[in-house]
């Protein structure tokens, strides 16, 4: 869906500024993104959908769908009628993580939940999805750096922020040191400060991070753990999952996490022995 979406994108760009042009979850197309012309009307940082299209949007779970009219002007639409513009990421509207996802008011990047309600608004030019609870907010300037079809912004000045947008890391860091943003949260938290050097300790980071993912959880109904030195090799298997084994690296100095790979423990011994 992503790749089709990229392409009606691309198609777009190139049809001259049909600001009513847009893409969204179409009910006739049992929710598939589908191109249509005369969809509204684009007002400040909200939009209105012509009746026709205002019908014909499928809203998921959370009430919510993705209008797309431009890569500047992409906006989620609630079912109860309202909009909002949001930042476009990864070829849509925003994610929500930790319950918030980024959306622009003003030209400025606040943080609003799924009922469209800005809750925070840090005052940064960057914010980044909040992460165990905190995101790195930054001001630039910014350099661009290309990687293949990827453009990474550098430099500027970066901190931490918590979910009431205090600094608990002062924004003077360029954006790609992650390393002080990752030292705080490995540090601050429920677990004991690294170095690891338990298997409490190992466990408890390392169900910390797992929950933290996407589709992940820290209910495991087994796992096993050894102390490899320099790393922890934990393997487990979640609770109400078939018996399929995760195996999670945990870095014994930092108490980050490297990979999480499908892999029996054996196996992951075996790939890091030195």
């Amino acid at each position: 869906m992503k790749r089709a979406l990229l392409t009606l994108l691309l198609v777009f760009s190139v049809s001259a500024g049909a600001a009513e042009t847009c893409f969204y979850p179409s009910k006739q197309d049992d929710g598939s993104y589908d191109h249509f012309d005369a969809c509204g009307l684009i007002e400040g940082d909200q939009i209105k959908l012509a009746k026709a299209h205002a019908e014909n949007v499928l809203f998921n779970e959370h009430g919510l769908a993705c209008v797309i009219m431009s890569p500047a002007d992409t906006f989620y639409i609630h079912d109860s009628g309202r909009s909002q513009r949001v930042y476009f990421y990864d070829n849509g509207c925003d994610y929500f993580k930790e319950g918030l996802a980024r959306g622009l008011v003003d030209g400025e990047m606040v943080f609003i939940n799924p009922a469209l309600d800005t809750v925070l608004a840090p005052g940064f030019e960057l914010i980044s999805h909040f992460n165990y609870g905190h995101s790195v907010v930054c001001n630039g300037p910014f350099e661009e750096e290309k990687h293949g079809e990827h453009t990474f912004l550098t430099g500027g000045k970066c901190g931490l922020i918590d979910k009431q947008g205090d600094l608990v890391v002062e924004a003077r860091y360029k954006i790609e040191d992650r390393d002080v943003f990752q030292t705080y949260l490995n540090t601050h938290n429920h677990c004991p400060p690294p170095p690891v050097t338990s298997e409490n300790s190992a466990l408890c980071h390392a169900k910390r991070h797992v929950s933290n993912m996407d589709y992940q959880t820290g209910e495991w109904k087994r796992h096993t753990i050894s102390d490899q030195g320099e790393i922890w090799i934990i393997t487990f298997v979640e609770v109400d999952e078939p018996d399929e084994e995760l195996t999670l690296i945990l870095q014994s100095a930092s108490a980050q996490w490297d990979s999480l790979i499908k892999e029996s423990h054996d196996e992951a011994l075996q790939r890091t022995k030195y």
